[in-house]
């Protein structure tokens, strides 16, 4: 059985990274589970939020 293995994305607006991280975003695409880190501030991750109808 494959397992998805995770593959991590900087974020290009606040470059964020796993240490210094507070969030982060999910997204299985392709066969690839992608894991992209962000500050809560991030105008990246409210669009993710307001996408997946978490955030209005």
């Amino acid at each position: 059985m494959d397992v998805l293995r995770p593959r991590t994305v900087v974020c290009s607006f606040c470059e964020a990274v796993p240490v210094d991280g507070a969030v982060r975003t999910l997204a299985v695409w392709g066969g690839c589970l992608t894991v992209t880190w962000h500050d809560r501030s991030c105008p990246h991750y409210l669009a993710d939020r307001v996408l997946a109808g978490k955030e209005s």
